[in-house]
């Protein structure tokens, strides 16, 4: 390899540890629509992972530990947050959100994916797994 390669290289595994610091350690519970665009703009380069739910929703409730597990296992790829349909009704008319549970993937301001219904642990985590490469 030539020096040029090397420094590339050391470039980019520095910005990835700066950006690992800045990174949440937990689930992130939204507030209001000010807060969910703050979190969009702060990591726009980052896929942030949307849990849109309510407390009555059966599915969501089942749904919930296994998104906060996948959270602690990839929080240093991804912005795990979750929005409240019922206190968050301008963020779910925004994206469109018509049933719950819905997990939307938004970098850079746009919709990488999006999966209506809740997903079991294996098949959430093959999921960031093609997203992570």
């Amino acid at each position: 390899m030539i020096d040029e390669e090397l420094e590339k290289i050391r470039r980019r595994k520095a910005e990835q540890l700066l950006q690992m610091k800045d990174m949440p350690r937990e689930v992130i519970n939204i507030l209001n629509a000010q807060h969910f665009d703050e979190i969009l703009h702060t990591h726009s380069d980052t896929i942030v992972v949307v849990d849109f739910w309510a407390s009555w929703c059966g599915p969501c409730m089942s749904f919930a530990p296994v998104f906060e597990k996948l959270q602690n296992e990839y929080h240093q790829d991804f912005i795990f947050v979750k929005v409240n349909v019922d206190a968050n009704q301008e963020i779910a008319a925004r994206y469109r959100v018509t049933g719950i549970p819905t997990t939307l993937f938004i970098k850079n301001g746009g919709i990488v994916n999006k999966v209506v219904g809740a997903m079991n642990y294996q098949n959430f985590k093959n999921f960031l797994e093609k997203l992570k490469n």
